[in-house]
C-alpha cells in the first residue's frame, strides 16, 4: 500500500479492490483524496438496502431544506438591509443640501 504514489495508482487500486475494501480501508490508502472518497461512497450505494437509501434520502433532503432556509433568510436580510439603508441615505443628501 506505501507503493501507491501518485494519483493513477491510486484510481487503479481503487477499481481493482473496490468490492472487497471498506470506507475505512480507503481512507488509510487513498489519504485525504475527496473526489475517490466520493467514487467509493458512490459505489458503496449500490450495496444498500432500501432502508439505508431511503434514510440517506432523508437526510439529503434535510440537509437541502436547512440549505434553502439559510439561503432565503440571508437573501430577506440583504433586501431588509437595503430598506433601512435608503431612507438614512435620503435624509444624510437632504441634509447636506439644507446646509
Amino acid at each position: 500500500m506505501e507503493e501507491l504514489n501518485d494519483i493513477t495508482e491510486k484510481w487503479c487500486y481503487f477499481f481493482k479492490h473496490a468490492k472487497e475494501t471498506t470506507l475505512d480501508g480507503y481512507n488509510k490508502i487513498i489519504g485525504e483524496d475527496l473526489i475517490i472518497k466520493r467514487a467509493y461512497e458512490a459505489l458503496d450505494q449500490f450495496n444498500w438496502s432500501e432502508d439505508e437509501l431511503i434514510t440517506y434520502e432523508q437526510e439529503l433532503k434535510r440537509i437541502w431544506d436547512n440549505k434553502a432556509v439559510e439561503d432565503y433568510k440571508l437573501e430577506r436580510a440583504k433586501a431588509e438591509g437595503k430598506a433601512k439603508v435608503k431612507p438614512k441615505a435620503k435624509l444624510k443628501v437632504k441634509q447636506g443640501k439644507a446646509r
